[in-house]
């Protein structure tokens, strides 16, 4: 066996996770963490380049390191030169580029084909869902670290560019007082909802709430759908694409609330403490369980028994995890008791004692 960095000698510890936003969002406690027991190391996080302009904005990260695919990370990492590499997401040729970099500290699943890359092991299951993503991330550190270590959700600084586009995106859609954003669409990484139905569930709400305007938001691809829904919504909803990352978490730091799938906006709003409500599978392992925001103002809604299947439910999907039976009248609901400043949110359906 290798002879190791001790954990009290580690000067660089370098956190891995290329994938999405929110993903990288639910990693961010790791750094709290680190700095919890190492306040003099320096913590870097290797993300993709969509991610980074939010990881730069974490005062907890000392370096932000972009590999837009693995073939670019090697070089960075012989660039920086950690002395541990913890992989918050598993990757043979990640794994393999720390080897080659010669970061003897490299910390990953010990469940893994590939596990023999890594030097220390975390042996624990996460089909199961049966924890939190942002939990799972900071038990990463138990090699490290002895005793129980926080999970919590640093603060995202705030862009004064971000500011000022989200202001200008506002501005030009005519939204100059509250507003209320919705966004639709996760680019596939969750159950679908149908438009009519938000686009109703927004109208309610604009109709209940007269002072708030509607913000529909959407990415690259989702412009039809972001139509579709606003559509449906009526004159009150107004639509925001095309908006930097940055701009974007501006925007929904100003609003009242957010409304959305399990997807990384949500993330993303929960990490600068606006309200959410989010839709949700209602079986593990893309529960929300595992994988809601992580803050004190969120509301999840799953899939109840009663409620009618859709055409493809048994077919296509278990019904317990199609989004598309929540009924908009539920959706309302949730919106009007964030809207009304209750101090925490609701996990709707599920059963647990984890402070969030």
């Amino acid at each position: 066996m290798p002879v190791l960095t001790p954990t009290n000698e580690l000067r660089r510890i370098l956190v891995s996770r290329t994938d999405g936003l929110g993903d990288v969002i639910l990693t961010l406690p790791i750094a709290t963490a680190i700095r919890s027991r190492l306040p003099e190391a320096e913590v870097g996080f290797m993300v993709s380049p969509y991610t980074a302009p939010i990881v730069r904005r974490v005062a907890a990260i000392d370096h932000v390191l972009e590999t837009p695919d693995a073939r670019h990370a090697l070089g960075l990492m012989r660039s920086w030169r950690p002395d541990a590499i913890i992989f918050a997401r598993p990757d043979v040729r990640l794994a393999l580029d720390a080897l080659i970099a010669r970061i003897d500290v490299r910390i990953g699943t010990g469940y893994r084909w590939y596990s023999g890359l890594f030097t220390r092991w975390v042996y624990e299951h996460r089909r199961k869902g049966e924890r939190h993503e942002a939990e799972y991330g900071v038990g990463l550190l138990t090699p490290l670290f002895d005793g129980d270590l926080p999970v919590t959700m640093p603060a995202l600084e705030v862009s004064d560019d971000g500011a000022a586009e989200a202001a200008h995106r506002l501005a030009e859609v005519g939204v100059h007082g509250e507003y209320l954003v919705l966004h639709p669409g996760s680019r596939g990484s969750a159950a679908a909802y149908p438009a009519e139905a938000f686009g109703r569930a927004a109208a309610a709400i604009a109709e209940e709430h007269p002072e708030l305007a509607i913000v529909i938001t959407a990415g690259g691809g989702e412009e039809y759908l972001a139509s579709e829904v606003a559509r449906a919504a009526g004159p009150r909803a107004s639509i925001v694409d095309d908006i930097s990352l940055d701009g974007f978490s501006e925007l929904l730091r100003g609003a009242r609330g957010f409304v959305g799938l399990s997807s990384g906006p949500a993330h993303l709003a929960a990490l600068v403490r606006t309200p959410v409500v989010a839709l949700y599978p209602g079986l593990p392992p893309v529960w929300s369980v595992r994988w809601e925001p992580w803050g004190d103002h969120v509301t999840t809604l799953v899939p109840h028994p009663e409620e009618p299947f859709c055409p493809e439910c048994e077919r296509r999907h278990p019904p317990e995890n199609c989004v598309a039976r929540i009924p908009a009248e539920r959706v309302v609901a949730a919106c009007r008791v964030m809207l009304e400043g209750r101090e925490t949110g609701l996990v709707d359906q599920i059963v647990t004692d984890r402070k969030r």
